[in-house]
């Protein structure tokens, strides 16, 4: 399994960040690459499915989510992206009471690329998200 990770630390206390990205349906309302965020339940299932530039779709389930711990984590159902096996967690650390760390990481295989462009299309998802999270919060 391939894996990627990055971290950002921003200037907000993580229950404020939390409520930006702590909806797994909220993902339009702060990732520049999610054009809008829809939800729905298939049977004990929480499923989004992501509207992305230029067509097309991305749906992933919610594998778990600690909203005391600042942690989702989900896992991809079905996308363009050119990976299989892909699970991901989302979390915050708090960093004294006015800061917070941003973590982002993901398993997953390469499927129709090598392994470096498997890892450099997930790496340019989560640091084009933690970006907007670093504009937003400092």
């Amino acid at each position: 399994m391939l894996k990627v990770e990055e971290a950002i630390t921003l200037n907000a206390p993580a229950e404020k960040v939390w409520e930006t990205i702590g909806e797994f349906g909220g993902l339009a309302d702060w990732h520049p690459a999610a054009v809008a965020c829809t939800t729905s339940e298939q049977g004990s299932d929480v499923i989004r499915t992501i509207s992305i530039p230029g067509g097309g779709s991305l749906v992933e389930k919610l594998e778990a989510l600690h909203s005391k711990q600042f942690s989702m984590t989900y896992s991809i159902v079905d996308g363009p992206l050119p990976v299989t096996s892909y699970r991901s967690t989302l979390k915050l650390v708090p960093n004294g009471d006015h800061a917070s760390k941003a973590m982002w990481s993901g398993e997953f295989a390469a499927s129709g690329v090598d392994d470096e462009a498997a890892q450099k299309v997930i790496r340019g998802i989560y640091t084009t998200g933690l970006d907007a999270l670093r504009k937003r919060f400092g």
